[in-house]
């Protein structure tokens, strides 16, 4: 689409996207490229990496993936397996609620698709007043729990209303948490859609299941135009 104005391009809505713990954005980049190819006439997607480096792969990445391997910050009740001080947890958070402060400024960010530990901070930018302006939908895939603060009191107050989708591998040894996750914070039907595929803690991408996660985000896009 051009620009009416200058007659340069006008760039696409962004997606915002989260990648988990013990990974990067190359590799949630490889991980989303089905989905993202899909996805490429409508969205750009904006994929930064987390600030907080770790000593190896986390879940859905392996040992052959590219590092440095990172982390968004922690809850405080699992930050001491981070190796993270209590005191410090409140540091970390805002580091990321500036991150994404920045990326938010910077971008027409209409939506967010987060995998795993990313799922957390996703959870916890929709449930944020200030910087969830202008979100329309989000995607959580594989999800863990609980939210992570962002340093404010708003950030767990509420619930998200929001249209979203759920993504959850059938054989993820951590769905559960992902139950949790969506129980809590997420509230009425079009918020607490769900997509299941034959995976474990994973992004999907057989056909049939990218297809299927394709028609959930354009519909919750096409709803909000």
């Amino acid at each position: 689409m051009e620009n009416q104005n200058n007659g340069t391009p006008s760039p696409l809505p962004a997606i915002l996207c989260l990648h988990g713990y013990g990974t990067n954005a190359s590799i949630l980049r490889y991980q989303l490229r089905r989905l993202t190819s899909a996805l490429s006439s409508t969205f750009r997607f904006v994929v930064p990496d987390a600030p907080f480096l770790v000593d190896r792969p986390g879940p859905g990445a392996t040992s052959v993936d590219a590092g440095p391997f990172r982390r968004w910050h922690s809850d405080k009740t699992i930050a001491s397996a981070f190796g993270v001080s209590e005191a410090k947890v409140l540091e970390e958070a805002r580091t990321v609620r500036e991150l994404l402060r920045a990326i938010l400024e910077e971008n027409d960010v209409v939506g967010v698709l987060a995998f795993s530990q990313g799922a957390c901070l996703g959870t916890a930018l929709c449930l944020d007043r200030e910087l969830r302006n202008g979100l329309k939908f989000g995607v959580f895939i594989c999800p863990l729990f609980p939210a992570v603060s962002l340093g404010t009191e708003e950030d767990e107050s509420g619930g998200i209303e929001m249209p979203c989708v759920h993504v959850r591998g059938i054989s993820d040894p951590w769905k559960g948490q992902g139950l949790k996750l969506y129980e809590k914070y997420f509230v009425g039907a079009d918020a607490r859609r769900i997509v299941e595929f034959k995976g474990a803690h994973e992004v999907p991408n057989q056909p049939s299941d990218i297809e299927r996660v394709v028609e959930e985000i354009l519909r919750m896009w096409k709803e909000a135009e």
